[in-house]
């Protein structure tokens, strides 16, 4: 496709290049000679012709990148779509190789319970063989005896007739062997197609069975998550109403309550406060249980998140309760609780 549309491409640009120099020679002859020189509207035209046929090339070889973009992506296309006929034709491949084997298993062991059908039968027809050879023996005999009519005739009547017995016996026997290894071959088909049923049934079992179990541990899992989560925040919310009836019990002038330099005073109250805010927007896992961290934070004067220092502790904690810190960005406002010193080290303890 590539190589038949330079040749047109080709062709084209040379007649462009041929038609725009016919015209600039044409300009060139026809152009009157005026005194003085200088430009006239002649010159202008020969522009404008220029102009058009360079605009009229360019929007062509727009046309053939268009084309050949749409023509590469309808190449890409079809390769996709070979590809996934190859993939499916592979899968299908794979599904009948499979059902051959299960069928081929199917047909052994089929073939071995006939076989041992076989062997029985051809056992009963050796006797029924043995019992005719008999017979036959028996019936020669008979037959030497013919010297004694009266006697002989008698007998051979007798003996005739439980023959005739005997073949409608042995008769019986063979459709009733036939009726059996018809019976053998049915029950066994039979067989077959329940062992199936009953295998596709199990797994469709199991299949549920799993899917119960996986919903009803999802289901315990997240009951679990909620009220682990419900109990942090309920302990959280007991901690900061705690430390604010602390805080509004407090006499201004009373002994011990005036902030000393740092963190004393009402700055242990603000750590309080400030542990449990973090631990009411963290995500606390069962295994942060009897674990502490201290993590280092510096705030500006009212409550804005500065920066999040180093954290000593359990990794664990000391990464959901820096996410906390992120995600709120700015602690309670420091305050009323006479806060001096703004770089913090707080103790952490889901």
């Amino acid at each position: 496709m590539k190589r038949s549309m330079t040749g047109p491409v080709a062709v084209s640009l040379l007649l462009h290049a041929l038609l725009i120099l016919a015209f600039v020679l044409k300009w060139n002859l026809d152009k009157p000679k005026r005194p003085g020189g200088g430009g006239g509207g002649g010159v202008v035209h020969a522009v404008v012709i220029d102009q058009l046929q360079f605009k009229q090339h360019a929007e062509f070889v727009k046309q053939q990148k268009q084309q050949k973009l749409e023509e590469q992506q309808e190449r890409i296309q079809e390769q996709k779509k070979e590809v996934e006929a190859v993939r499916q034709q592979k899968e299908q491949e794979t599904i009948r190789l499979r059902k051959e084997q299960e069928q081929q298993k199917a047909k052994k062991e089929l073939a071995r319970k006939k076989e041992v059908e076989r062997q029985k039968l051809e056992a009963e027809q050796k006797k029924i063989a043995l019992e005719k050879k008999k017979q036959e023996e028996l019936k020669k005999e008979l037959e030497q005896k013919k010297l004694e009519e009266d006697r002989q005739k008698k007998l051979e009547e007798q003996k005739k007739a439980a023959e005739k017995q005997k073949e409608e016996e042995l008769k019986k026997k063979e459709e009733a062997l036939k009726k059996k290894e018809a019976e053998l071959k049915k029950a066994e088909q039979e067989k077959l197609k329940q062992e199936k049923l009953a295998a596709e049934k199990k797994k469709q079992q199991e299949l549920e069975r799993k899917k119960a179990e996986e919903a009803k541990k999802k289901a315990l899992e997240k009951k679990q998550a909620d009220q682990a989560r419900k109990k942090n925040e309920q302990d959280a919310k007991k901690l900061e109403d705690d430390l604010f009836s602390d805080l509004e019990s407090d006499t201004p002038g009373a002994p011990g309550n005036k902030a000393g330099p740092g963190m004393g005073g009402d700055g242990d109250a603000y750590s309080g406060l400030v542990s449990a805010t973090i631990q009411r927007n963290m995500f606390i896992d069962q295994n942060m249980k009897g674990k502490t961290a201290v993590l280092k934070v510096k705030i500006a004067p009212d409550g804005l998140i500065i920066s999040i220092g180093s954290c000593d502790g359990d990794s664990s904690i000391c990464s959901a309760a820096t996410a906390a810190l992120n995600k709120i960005g700015s602690l309670p406002d420091p305050k009323p609780f006479h806060v001096t010193d703004y770089d913090l080290a707080i103790s952490v303890q889901p």
